[in-house]
């Protein structure tokens, strides 16, 4: 399975005002020009929840659940359920830094195309790879909750 890796630093930010952001994808991955929707779904507790990914890749509109679990610390792993991929895996890391916080994202995919992998992972990668670019870019540009 390929697998993409991202980071940014949020200069004069706490980790905790990172995470408050980085938990609750709708509040920023709207900003990304090429996610269409997140939705979340019902759930029973805050540490485990699903939510609903619409985003275009290589100009597909690609969709897939997510089932996602806080913890350790300030992480979020997510697992794909359901959707257009065969696997799709990952997670957010909220690091507390001397100047601020690091954010990082990974996440490993699988296409489900066995003959064509070969040449179709490459081309599909760097969508990945510019998916999590742009949720960072989006969680770095999105303002502290009041109060922060």
């Amino acid at each position: 399975m390929p697998e993409i890796h991202a980071e940014t630093r949020l200069a004069g930010r706490s980790a905790d005002q990172a995470w408050a952001i980085v938990k609750d994808a709708r509040t920023f991955a709207p900003a990304a020009d090429h996610v269409l929707a997140v939705r979340q779904l019902p759930s029973t507790s805050e540490r485990h929840r699903s939510s609903e990914w619409t985003v275009l890749l290589n100009g597909s509109e690609v969709t897939w659940v997510q089932d996602e679990a806080a913890g350790p610390g300030l992480q979020l792993h997510f697992a794909q359920t359901a959707g257009d991929l065969e696997a799709l895996t990952g997670a957010w890391r909220v690091e507390e830094t001397p100047t601020g916080a690091r954010i990082s994202l990974a996440l490993a995919f699988e296409l489900g195309i066995d003959g064509l992998a070969p040449l179709l992972e490459p081309i599909w990668a760097q969508s990945f790879q510019a998916h999590a670019d742009a949720l960072l870019r989006a969680v770095a540009a999105h303002p502290p909750a009041d109060g922060e």
